[in-house]
């Protein structure tokens, strides 16, 4: 087949040897920072979370099961980090 030794990079070419823009290089660097500081909140909005939910399992009126909120943070959260791994991957961001 064709496309079975097809690279979407380019022959002699790898993603870090590819040169990009300053400015993407730049906007990658605020959209990283952007990132850092949202994955930051999400953790304390975590944090908050899971110590209310022991709370309430302490005071014996809570459910053991983790609650939907707990649950979607922690995915946003990771999405977020996914996000952002590829971001550093592709730009080869610190």
């Amino acid at each position: 087949m064709l496309l079975e030794k097809w690279d979407p990079v380019g022959t002699g070419f790898t993603r870090l040897t590819r040169t990009f823009h300053p400015n993407d290089a730049a906007q990658a660097n605020v959209f990283a920072a952007a990132m850092r500081s949202e994955i930051s909140e999400l953790e304390e909005l975590i944090a908050i979370a899971q110590a209310r939910w022991s709370n309430r399992i302490d005071a014996g009126w809570g459910s053991s099961r983790t609650p939907e909120p707990v649950l979607r943070l922690r995915e946003k959260r990771a999405e977020i980090q996914r996000l952002l791994d590829g971001l550093l991957a592709r730009f080869a961001l610190d």
